[in-house]
């Protein structure tokens, strides 16, 4: 049968046979090397910003770096400034004293322990009851927040009492003192320091 075929079917058979090999190139490898192709450029974009990000952190680094080892020093300051006790007789004496040249009156105070922001510091809250006009009172607030750098003021409530021109102002507030953690700065078995019994209320002066 192949022996009766011309040349023309020969030729038609060669070139059927070319297209199916072209077929087959093509679906099975190049359009398979197409796909990979894609998925690799895509990758690339993908990791281009993940790149340059990580080009700009290198090239922050030795500044992270400084701005750490400023930050470790300042710490470490800190640390060593800080009181090693309450003191807490100084800091009564220190607010009584404001209260007189402020002309407010110191109603009651509580002292309660609390939690500190890192664990070689501890806390201790001192609140406070207060009772003046709103000048006295603003002055005394400002007083209390220059006493010192190791302690801060939170909580503050002013309610008005009567409907006088200059109010008595009832104010409440919390003042926190910061000192080194005890197991830092003190024998372990050292006791904490209490609060002292409370002073007679310190009367404002004359207003």
């Amino acid at each position: 049968m192949l022996a009766r075929l011309g040349q023309r079917e020969w030729a038609l058979i060669a070139i059927a046979l070319t297209l199916v090999v072209a077929l087959l190139w093509y679906f099975l490898l190049i359009v398979p090397l197409r796909q990979e192709t894609e998925t690799v450029r895509q990758e690339i974009e993908r990791l281009i910003p993940e790149r340059n990000r990580g080009r700009q952190a290198q090239r922050a680094l030795p500044e992270l770096r400084a701005a750490i080892a400023e930050l470790q020093a300042e710490r470490q300051a800190f640390l060593r400034a800080l009181p090693k006790e309450e003191r807490l007789a100084q800091v009564l004496n220190e607010i009584l004293t404001e209260a007189l040249r402020s002309g407010v009156t110191v109603r009651s105070f509580t002292r309660s322990p609390t939690s500190a922001p890192v664990p070689e510091v501890r806390a201790v809250n001192l609140a406070l009851s207060l009772e003046a006009p709103f000048p006295e009172t603003y002055a005394y607030l400002k007083r209390l927040e220059g006493l010192s750098r190791f302690s801060s003021l939170s909580g503050l409530n002013l309610s008005v009492q009567g409907q006088d021109p200059n109010p008595l102002l009832s104010t409440s507030l919390t003042l926190t003192l910061y000192m080194l953690a005890k197991d830092l700065g003190q024998p372990e078995g050292a006791t904490q320091t209490q609060g002292a019994p409370s002073p007679p209320a310190a009367q404002g002066g004359g207003r």
